[in-house]
C-alpha cells in the first residue's frame, strides 16, 4: 500500500501572521458583542460567565501568539532590559491565569 505524500510545513509570512492575529481579534470582538446581547436579553449569569471565561482564555492565547511571534522576530541581543522585564512580567501573570482557568 502506497503512503500518501507528506505535506511540508512552510513558515508563515509576516502578512499571514498578521492576518492570523487579526482573525483572532475579530473572533474576540464577536464574543464581546455576544456578551452584550446576552446581558441585554437577560440571559442566565452562569452562561454569561462561561462566555467571559472563554474570552479570557482567547485573550491569553492571543497574548501567547503575539509573544511567540515577537521572540521569533527579534534578535535576543537586541532586546533591552526593560523590554525583557515586560515580557517576563507578562509570562508570569499568564502562567498564573492559566492555573486559575485550568487548575
Amino acid at each position: 500500500m502506497k503512503k500518501p505524500p507528506v505535506k511540508k510545513l512552510t513558515p508563515l509570512t509576516e502578512e499571514e501572521k498578521r492576518k492570523k492575529v487579526l482573525n483572532r481579534l475579530a473572533r474576540l470582538e464577536g464574543q464581546i458583542k455576544g456578551i452584550r446581547r446576552m446581558i441585554e436579553d437577560q440571559n442566565a449569569c452562569v452562561d454569561i460567565i462561561t462566555q467571559i471565561t472563554a474570552i479570557r482564555s482567547a485573550i491569553t492565547m492571543l497574548g501567547l501568539e503575539l509573544l511567540k511571534e515577537d521572540f521569533l522576530c527579534k534578535r535576543i541581543d537586541s532586546i533591552d532590559e526593560k523590554y525583557l522585564e515586560t515580557k517576563l512580567f507578562f509570562l508570569y501573570h499568564l502562567k498564573n491565569l492559566c492555573w486559575i482557568l485550568h487548575p
